[in-house]
């Protein structure tokens, strides 16, 4: 598949730094570093609307980005493809300090589309990690979504609502929810629903534990593939999510209920698959940096290998944008996957995250622009530009195995995960080869990874390292 890359840098000395821009992808031995010219602009409430506030900050943005030549040819090339994908991605590096800027709202001159609310483009940022790529990830339904929901003064019932409802739509045995809540009539009531047979989609309900050790406990036993927070978020003193405790509600004095910042996240990871494949922060400012320089918590969780893909929000949110978010999101999700289960298709194909979350701010733009024309709510509305897509760098690809129920023998987890980084350690040796050298090595190799791929029940075609 086409697309394109670029990236933000800088050179210079700390505190004297001057942004870059390059063109990664296609390569293009011609392209070279241009200086990148975008001031940020002042701040604009997210729930302000201007006329054309979105339209400003993209054109902005794409004619900074166009002031590099061969950068500028390969978007009129992505406008221009009739191509039904042409992914175009956005690597940041944190001394450009370009990741504050509103790349969501980047969008084509000439009244062009957003390339944020389209399918084609699906803009996502992507980072570099240096945890081992996974070379296939297998589901074998149902889903499993960890939902940490617990935001003192703002009550759960709604954001659960919205998951239910996603798990409910999908299908039986499509997704199961694990609930965690601090809200202690909220865990009795749905608690009361699971013990009546009435929540099937249910697969537990706990309070939110008192320290981390416990929680890394839940998360292990459980090992989502989802990880959702709805709960506090803020940049100060350093990126982190708060979740409140069930006494914090009562008390006049909250405590600072469990804190939760990128060290703890790292803990959330076991031996399958490393961790959760996706964590959504539906917060406040998860996806914003501090302004001592630190990356943030979004993207932290992606570069630090916790998960391949996170969502977070550049700027504080109202309750309203978090229950839209998850209503389109997992809405996207368990429909892709549901549709892929009624077509049988057992064979491995990419789980595209940002086409997903294209989805999801199309619902936001519909459903708080309420009384706008499609136009006015996609200039004017802030709050659909607000989440941000972390993406690794390697595609995502998926494989749908059908729940087996003839008593045959399982792939051990942790087993099949050895199987795969066997896998990719083999694939990069064979792509370090020289050209002509090592026949006896490629071939012995070659015959390796078809072994794995039978142990794995896949064709080694589906393990292929993507172009």
């Amino acid at each position: 598949m086409s697309r394109v890359v670029f990236q933000l840098s800088a050179f210079g000395e700390e505190g004297a730094t001057t942004p870059l821009v390059r063109l990664v992808e296609p390569v293009d031995d011609q392209a070279l570093d241009r200086t990148f010219d975008c001031p940020a602009d002042g701040p604009v409430s997210a729930q302000a609307l201007d006329a054309d506030v979105n339209a400003r900050e993209g054109d902005r943005l794409f004619q900074a980005l166009a002031a590099h030549e061969q950068l500028g040819d390969q978007l009129a090339v992505a406008l221009h493809s009739a191509d039904r994908r042409f992914p175009v991605y956005a690597e940041i590096l944190p001394r450009s300090g370009a990741d504050s800027l509103p790349w969501e709202a980047l969008r084509f001159p000439g009244d062009g589309p957003y390339l944020a609310l389209e399918d084609k483009y699906a803009l996502a940022r992507v980072v570099r990690t240096t945890a081992p790529p996974v070379p296939l990830y297998q589901l074998e339904p149902p889903l499993r979504i960890m939902a940490l929901l617990s935001c003192l003064g703002l009550g759960a019932a709604a954001e659960l609502r919205e998951l239910r409802a996603a798990a409910l739509e999908a299908g039986p045995g499509m997704a199961r929810l694990l609930v965690v809540v601090s809200e202690e009539e909220l865990a009795t009531s749905l608690q009361a629903e699971v013990d009546a047979g009435t929540a099937p989609e249910i697969a537990g309900v706990h309070l939110v534990p008192p320290d981390h050790h416990d929680l890394v406990t839940l998360v292990g036993e459980f090992k989502p593939h989802v990880l959702h927070l709805f709960c506090h978020g803020s940049t100060e003193p350093v990126p982190h999510v708060r979740l409140a405790l069930k006494q914090d509600w009562a008390s006049p004095t909250p405590g600072i209920g469990l804190a939760l910042e990128k060290e703890q996240f790292a803990k959330f990871v076991w031996d399958t698959d490393g961790g959760p494949w996706l964590v959504v922060l539906n917060c406040c400012e998860g996806a914003a940096s501090s302004g001592d320089g630190a990356t943030s918590l979004a993207r932290d969780l992606v570069t630090k290998g916790v998960a391949p893909a996170a969502v977070g929000m550049r700027e504080p949110i109202r309750s309203a944008v978090a229950s839209t978010l998850t209503q389109g999101l997992y809405g996207a999700l368990l429909g892709e996957l549901t549709t892929r289960t009624k077509a049988g298709a057992t064979l491995s194909a990419p789980l595209d995250w940002a086409a997903l979350t294209v989805a999801a701010r199309n619902r936001l733009v519909t459903e708080l622009g309420a009384g706008l024309s499609p136009t006015q709510a996609r200039n004017q509305g802030r709050e659909w530009t607000l989440p941000a897509l972390y993406l690794r760098w390697e595609e995502f690809q998926l494989q749908l195995t059908p729940a087996r129920d003839d008593g045959a023998a399982r792939v051990d987890p942790e087993q099949a995960r050895t199987w795969r980084l066997e896998v990719a350690a083999l694939q990069s040796l064979l792509a370090a080869l020289p050209p002509g050298q090592g026949a006896a090595f490629r071939a012995g190799a070659t015959e390796r990874i078809a072994e794995l791929a039978a142990l794995l029940g896949v064709t080694p075609e589906a393990l292929a390292e993507p172009s």
